[in-house]
């Protein structure tokens, strides 16, 4: 049975109790349903399954329920969660400065970026192409765990592929819900919208996804035009 979390303490604030008890189910290799500002998303610690890389973690870990629960094929890859700009540098290499400069622009926020990966992203977590996909998120839930974990979260939207992703706790699917370890109920998340998905290929800024950012905004930042 999936133990349920609320995030927060009326006039109290994060509660620091559910926080605790969500990151000890994450370091321990479990599968998490949180709220981040954007929509609620399924997720593990990028550290608790290091050890396993190159090949993906066995059957019915917390890592593999996250393909089942969405209907994915395993050689998709999950976005990371991390801590602010400096992930930048741990987790990418040869960053180009515009995706520097929207990370300091829109970090903590609605914006996920594409970057080429280093050698500490476990190779099964790296896309085809080599790279991996990280956003700092604004939502004070992710930054608590986060913390508490020691590590990267690796989060997708907590919903069957091909169906919308939910902003509520109310709207998310009964199977997703009973195929987690903890969920965090924290209401409706701040801001409906997706994050907008951007990345650098051949020297140029591409949105890759529109979404909570416009592209008109997200290409000024950087320094181009459409």
């Amino acid at each position: 049975m999936t133990t349920v979390y609320r995030a927060y303490i009326e006039h109290d604030g994060l509660d620091a109790a559910s926080m605790d008890g969500a990151a000890l189910q994450l370091r321990d290799g479990g599968l998490v349903l949180l709220p981040t500002e954007t929509v609620y998303g399924i997720g593990v610690s990028v550290d608790a399954y290091r050890d396993c890389s190159p090949m993906p973690p066995r059957e019915g870990s917390g890592y593999r329920r996250i393909f089942s629960l969405k209907q994915r094929e395993l050689t998709q890859t999950v976005p990371w969660l991390v801590g602010g700009a400096d992930a930048l540098d741990r987790y990418g290499r040869r960053v180009p400065g515009q995706i520097r400069a929207l990370a300091d622009a829109c970090w903590p926020g609605a914006l996920t970026v594409v970057v080429e990966a280093s050698d500490v992203v476990p190779e099964f977590m790296k896309a085809a192409d080599g790279t991996v996909a990280l956003r700092a998120s604004a939502s004070p839930v992710v930054a608590a765990l986060i913390e508490r974990c020691g590590s990267p979260l690796a989060v997708t939207s907590a919903n069957t592929h091909g169906l919308p992703a939910p902003s509520s706790f109310a709207d998310v699917e009964a199977r997703v819900l009973e195929g987690v370890d903890v969920a965090i109920d924290a209401g409706v998340t701040a801001c409906r919208d997706a994050s907008s998905i951007v990345a650098v290929r051949d020297g140029r800024l591409q949105v890759l996804r529109e979404g909570a950012l416009t592209a008109k905004k997200l290409l000024a930042i950087a320094g181009e035009t459409a």
